[in-house]
């Protein structure tokens, strides 16, 4: 299973307070996993993080997933207004027939000490046999990257 976090226009927008400088880097590296994931039937599923004041404008252009990653319409597109996703979607992930069988949980995006964080443990919880991964080259984010693979590493997460 891939999770990819966030990663939506306004992280690319220099002008917006959630602007990431290094993210633009890692689209080509997130498109090539993506293209392995659909190459090979993994499941795919993409967070969208609405602040609570775009709650009536969810489909805002800067709050839209970035073009060059674009999920395809049997890819899953969870929309969330905090960190991580909410109880009821994780339950829902769970449940989900093409889940079993997918051993491992791979999360990529931005930001990293954030929502990628968030995402990671929430799954954790509702997974708890599965394995979870990141991968350096596949996450960014502003502040405390280094410290938050550390603790990642210490929740035992894979973090290659």
């Amino acid at each position: 299973m891939l999770v990819i976090v966030d990663m939506q226009n306004r992280i690319l927008d220099e002008s917006d307070e959630n602007y990431v400088p290094t993210a633009a880097k890692l689209i080509p590296l997130i498109k090539e996993r993506l293209d392995h994931a659909r190459q090979t039937g993994e499941l795919v599923i993409y967070t969208r993080d609405i602040p609570v004041e775009y709650q009536t404008e969810e489909e805002h252009p800067k709050l839209q997933i970035i073009p060059e990653l674009a999920p395809l319409a049997t890819e899953i597109i969870l929309k969330k207004h905090y960190f991580a996703l909410p109880p009821q979607q994780l339950l829902e992930i769970q449940a989900l027939p093409e889940v079993e069988g997918q051993k491992t949980i791979e999360l990529v995006g931005a930001e990293l000490n954030l929502c990628v964080l968030a995402n990671t443990l929430a799954l954790q919880s509702v997974f708890p046999e599965a394995d979870l991964l990141i991968k350096t080259k596949h996450v960014t984010g502003n502040a405390l990257s280094q410290e938050t693979l550390a603790l990642l590493r210490e929740l035992h997460v894979q973090v290659e």
